[in-house]
C-alpha cells in the first residue's frame, strides 16, 4: 500500500462499523471479507479479537465468537465471552459479570 493509499482512522471505523452491520444483517460473505482485513484497520490485536467475536455472535456463530476471546485478558472480552457462551443462570455468574461490566464502564 503507498503512502497515499493509506486509510483515515474515520474511514477505518466505517469499515468496522460496516462488518457489524453486515453480520446484524445476515450478510456473511461481507461480513467474513472485511474480516479478513481487519488486521489492517484495527491494529491491537486484543481490540481486533473483539470486534471480530462480536460479528460472529452477530451471525449466530455464538462458539466462533467465544473462542476469537480465549487469549484476551480485557474486562470487556472476558464479560463479551461469558455473554456469548449461553444463559446466565448461576447467581455467582450473574455477579461476576456485573462486576466485569461495572469495570468496563468505569
Amino acid at each position: 500500500m503507498k503512502k497515499k493509499d493509506v486509510l483515515l482512522s474515520e474511514d477505518k471505523q466505517l469499515l468496522v462499523e460496516c462488518a457489524v452491520a453486515a453480520g446484524n444483517h445476515g450478510l456473511k460473505e461481507q461480513a467474513y471479507a472485511i474480516i479478513k482485513i481487519f488486521p489492517e484497520l484495527i491494529l491491537d490485536e486484543e481490540d481486533r479479537k473483539i470486534c471480530t467475536s462480536v460479528i460472529y455472535f452477530a451471525l449466530k456463530e455464538a462458539s466462533k465468537a467465544v473462542r476469537e476471546l480465549e487469549s484476551c485478558n480485557s474486562d470487556t472480552a472476558q464479560a463479551l465471552a461469558m455473554l456469548f457462551s449461553g444463559p446466565i443462570s448461576s447467581k455467582t455468574q450473574q455477579d461476576i459479570l456485573a462486576k466485569k461490566l461495572i469495570s468496563v464502564r468505569n
